[in-house]
C-alpha cells in the first residue's frame, strides 16, 4: 500500500484525527501527510491541527480505484455508508441507481438499492448486509425475506414504476444480497449472496454466475 493509500485508509478508519497522530500511525512526515490531504480536499478537511472526513463514500471509491480490496474498505464504513458504497459501485458500472426503493400501498416493502442497466434491462434488487457475523441460518432468513420483497416489487410493478421511473427500462429483476464478509451461503430462495469484494467481478460475469447458481431473474410483464 502506497503512502497516499495508507493516509486515506487511516483517516477513513478514524474519521477525525490529529495530523500528528496520523503521521505517527502512517510512519510519514507531517509535511507529507498534509500534502496528501491537500490533494484530497474533496474528501477531507483540515480544521486547526485536525483532519476529518467529509465524504466517506467518495473517499472509499478513491481507495477502490487505487486497488485496495473492497472488503477492507467496507470494514471502515457504517451500514449506511455501505449501502451508498454499493450504489456508487453500480453507478460506476453504468447502472442507473435508486436508493431506498419503497412502497407503502397496496403493499409495504423497502429495498436498499435498485440498479438498472439501461442498455439491456437487466436489473438488480440489492439487500445490503454490513454484518460482521453471517451464519447460514441468518443468511437464509435474510434471503427468504428479500425474495418476498422482490416478489412484491414485481407483483406491484406499475405502482413502483410510477414512483421510480428507472424501472421503465427494466426487463427483469434479480434478487441479490451483498455482505461484508464472504458468505457461507451462496444461494437460497432464488436469491444470490455475494460479498462486496466480489461485486465488481459479478457485474462483469453476471450471466455466467447466475446460470451456475441457477438463480432465475424475475421477468417483468
Amino acid at each position: 500500500m502506497n503512502a497516499e493509500s495508507r493516509v486515506l485508509m487511516t483517516i477513513l478508519k478514524y474519521r477525525r484525527i490529529l495530523i500528528g497522530e496520523l503521521a505517527s500511525l502512517t510512519s510519514l512526515p507531517e509535511d507529507t501527510v498534509l500534502e496528501i490531504i491537500a490533494g484530497n480536499k474533496e474528501f477531507i478537511k483540515i480544521s486547526g491541527s485536525e483532519a476529518s472526513v467529509v465524504n466517506p463514500v467518495e473517499l472509499a471509491l478513491k481507495l477502490l480505484s487505487q486497488g485496495i480490496e473492497a472488503r477492507r474498505i467496507s470494514e471502515l464504513l457504517n451500514w449506511r455508508d455501505f449501502e451508498f458504497f454499493t450504489s456508487r459501485i453500480l453507478s460506476e458500472s453504468q447502472y442507473e441507481v435508486e436508493h431506498s426503493v419503497s412502497l407503502t400501498s397496496p403493499a409495504r416493502f423497502e429495498i436498499d438499492v435498485l440498479g438498472v442497466d439501461p442498455s439491456t434491462g437487466f436489473s438488480l434488487a440489492v439487500d445490503c448486509k454490513h454484518w460482521s457475523i453471517t451464519t447460514p441460518s441468518r443468511l437464509k432468513n435474510a434471503a427468504e425475506n428479500h425474495n418476498a420483497r422482490v416478489g412484491k416489487l414485481v407483483k406491484y410493478y406499475p405502482y413502483v414504476k410510477s414512483k421510480y421511473r428507472i424501472l421503465e427500462k427494466a426487463k427483469s429483476i434479480t434478487p441479490l444480497i451483498i455482505t461484508l464478509l464472504t458468505p457461507r451461503v451462496r444461494v437460497h430462495a432464488n436469491v444470490l449472496v455475494i460479498s462486496i469484494r466480489e461485486l465488481l467481478s459479478f457485474l462483469q460475469e453476471k450471466y455466467t454466475v447466475l446460470d451456475y447458481f441457477e438463480v432465475k431473474p424475475l421477468k417483468i410483464f
